[in-house]
């Protein structure tokens, strides 16, 4: 994520979205002291948005990758 998104969706913490056996979409959120996987279409529904805002904000992945690339230089 590019330091000029600021504060942005994916702040609150890790979550993945899943599509189990049967076709149904599932969340699990992750937390410091717990996880939680959740079916609820309300949470389903926002994760899901969430994820789009997260995408649109994100660097591509030649841009990922020269951020890398440029933070590993000044390690060594």
């Amino acid at each position: 994520m590019p330091l000029s998104a600021g504060a942005y969706a994916g702040l609150d913490g890790p979550f993945v979205i899943a599509t189990t056996a049967t076709g149904e979409d599932v969340v699990y959120l992750d937390g410091q002291r717990h996880g939680q996987v959740t079916d609820r279409a309300e949470y389903v529904r926002q994760m899901v948005e969430v994820g789009k805002s997260i995408r649109g904000e994100a660097l591509s992945q030649q841009q990922s990758l020269d951020l890398i690339a440029d933070v590993a230089e000044t390690w060594s």
